[in-house]
């Protein structure tokens, strides 16, 4: 299949070199991709036990109370955060990016009005969560409407990095679907966000048990391993199919063809399996404080890795097309200088933020 014309590159130049925009690219997804987990993850974890909680002092009825007042913030911070790495994607493959979310056209618009719908619901959910016969309907809704906009991400994502299929796209949308690594390639993604979001609740019910000893932490400390353990067991399974549904050049890069990414890819993998090994050790999470701390941090590392190799294996595809490193550039030191003072600023403000919340809500739920 024949690559079609790509459009020219913004002659504009850089005012750093690329690889500079590169490492923020990774580090601003990185946060980015932490906050997306809970929010995702959280909002279906919640909506499941919800939705199956009988009576008013259910378990499942006070998880929804407390998500009701963790979603909102988690939420505004997943999109505040979002905007940084989609301007570097912009910045770096601008003419590719452009180019996959005019051939899907209204999908990719409907992710706007389904955030929104998404935040109105997360905030309907906490004003009717605390009232007589509140319904979890609202935190479904807020659920399905992120889980659509992950897929239209990865289908936008997918369609990115493979400028062969786009003269098939223009055809018919449904195109896109025809790619093997669509679907592992979202099961991955989703799977991810529910082990982190499981663990985040098992890592915020034992921090509030040690304070307050309650039935109710226990429980979700729980509920929040199984729910991290299944998923990430799940993933360790899609990662293969994942693997071996890319194409054969990329999968040989990936399996001792090419070193670096070889690295990246084991590098993943051990992180991995040793968080499903420290997930799998945790029967009493109240009483290993400790191993939950470690086991949050291995978790931690493992999303780390696992960017640096989605990052690897967007270098891979468009290897043959896109050479980032003759992007013209102009090093404007002052600029630069006065950008990275105000990244820094940026990424202390959202800690404090975080602290803050974390620190006002350590009264029980």
């Amino acid at each position: 299949m024949n690559v079609p014309a790509i459009p020219a590159l913004d002659p504009t130049p850089l005012p750093a070199p690329v690889w500079v925009f590169q490492v923020l690219l990774l580090v601003t997804f990185y946060v980015h991709i932490l906050f997306l987990n809970v929010t995702l993850g959280g909002s279906v974890i919640g909506a499941v036990h919800a939705s199956l909680a009988r009576g008013k002092d259910a378990p499942g009825r006070r998880l929804g109370q407390l998500l009701a007042g963790l979603l909102p913030t988690s939420v505004s911070f997943t999109v505040t955060t979002g905007v940084a790495p989609l301007l570097f994607i912009q910045l770096m493959y601008g003419q590719l990016f452009y180019a996959a979310t005019v051939l899907v056209g209204w999908i990719w618009l409907a992710i706007l009005p389904l955030i929104v719908v998404g935040y109105y619901a997360v905030y309907l959910y906490k004003f009717e969560v605390g009232a007589p016969g509140g319904h979890p309907a609202w935190l479904s809704v807020a659920g399905l409407c992120f889980v659509t906009v992950a897929a239209i991400q990865v289908l936008v994502n997918v369609l990115q990095i493979t400028p062969p299929r786009w003269e098939a796209v223009a055809a018919t949308v449904g195109a896109i679907f025809q790619d093997p690594t669509l679907l592992p390639r979202y099961l991955h993604f989703l799977f991810g966000s529910l082990a982190v979001a499981g663990l985040f609740l098992t890592v915020v019910a034992v921090e509030r048990a040690h304070r307050t000893p309650d039935p109710f932490f226990t429980w979700l400390a729980r509920r929040g391993i199984v729910w991290s353990v299944a998923a990430t067991g799940l993933q360790m399974v899609d990662g293969f199919w994942f693997l071996f549904s890319l194409p054969r050049d990329l999968l040989i890069a990936l399996v001792g063809g090419k070193v670096m990414p070889t690295i990246h890819l084991a590098v993943g993998m051990m992180l991995g399996f040793l968080a499903l090994i420290l997930l799998s050790g945790l029967r009493d999470p109240e009483r290993q404080r400790s191993l939950v701390r470690f086991t949050a941090g291995a978790m931690l590392a493992a999303v780390l890795a696992m960017v640096g190799l989605r990052d690897i294996v967007r270098g891979l595809y468009l290897g043959p097309i896109v050479r980032l490193r003759e992007l013209p550039t102009q090093t404007q030191t002052d600029v630069t200088i006065l950008f990275f003072l105000v990244f820094v600023l940026g990424l202390a403000t959202v800690g404090w933020m975080v602290w803050r919340t974390l620190r006002d809500r350590r009264t029980p739920a």
